[in-house]
């Protein structure tokens, strides 16, 4: 398929996106990711802008209008994307080198380190690393890292400069808001958790963020992140290939044999 027929399907799918899909709207970033990043390369501005579209308002709680008319907004933000790279190609053709999504990213753009945002789960993190390890990558988790002096936030820059990370979602406190009844508490993961969530998507962008989650019930999943993939945490060790694929898609060269 010609890469001008591949971005004219990606328009058509956009514009057909349904309204608050999040499965939908997973699987169309994803592609859209994929195919500009194989047509105008790993450092196209279409892929920074990409990540830089919401679907969810920036604050929660928010009114059920500010949720339909972020999602509007974003879906038109995304089809002008779509718009402008078809007419890049119209106008010029394939001017960037052509990356499989399965290759390696030039190492300037790419580091051996993996961040671990975790909670108090120490089984699950300690499952991650090791995986991580496994592969021939080095896993980052900040409070095996010397202080050397330094605040948490600075020592949490200092080692942020990763080109993937992985966060993991455990059901850590029991908390309700305000205004609701106690008998409403939900399980959620730390609010530190939450908020490196969000700091590794406005860095690495959606695609180089894996969120691994327990299976628990009455468990709040974070709401402000539409489009984020969740993989199940399962004891099967199923989350394993789901990792190297999402490491893969990321350009990483990684093995699945060494984690059988």
């Amino acid at each position: 398929m010609e890469n001008l027929e591949l971005l004219e399907n990606l328009l058509k799918q956009a514009k057909e996106l349904p309204h608050r899909d999040d499965a939908h709207l997973d699987s169309l970033l994803k592609r859209t990711e994929m195919i500009l990043r194989n047509i105008f390369g790993l450092s196209s501005k279409y892929l920074k802008d990409l990540n830089r579209i919401w679907f969810t308002p920036g604050v929660y709680p928010a009114e059920e209008r500010s949720y339909n008319e972020r999602w509007k907004s974003g879906q038109s933000i995304l089809i002008n994307l779509i718009n402008t790279a078809i007419e890049e190609q119209k106008l010029f053709g394939k001017t960037k080198p052509n990356i499989k999504s399965n290759s390696t990213i030039p190492s300037s753009e790419i580091n051996t380190s993996i961040f671990i945002v975790h909670g108090h789960d120490e089984e699950m993190k300690q499952a991650v690393a090791r995986t991580i390890e496994k592969i021939g990558l080095d896993p980052i988790i900040l409070h095996e890292k010397p202080n050397e002096g330094r605040t948490i936030i600075e020592k949490f820059t200092d080692y942020s400069g990763v080109s993937f990370a992985v966060v993991l979602l455990s059901p850590d406190d029991y908390a309700h808001s305000r205004s609701s009844d106690p008998k409403n508490a939900k399980f959620r993961a730390r609010q530190n958790v939450v908020f490196e969530l969000g700091f590794f998507i406005g860095k690495l962008g959606r695609t180089r963020v894996l969120v691994l989650y327990q299976e628990e019930p009455n468990f709040e999943m974070p709401s402000d992140y539409s489009g984020v993939l969740y993989t199940l945490y399962d004891k099967s060790g199923s989350w394993q290939f789901d990792l190297i694929r999402e490491l893969k898609n990321s350009g990483y060269s990684v093995d699945a044999n060494k984690i059988l």
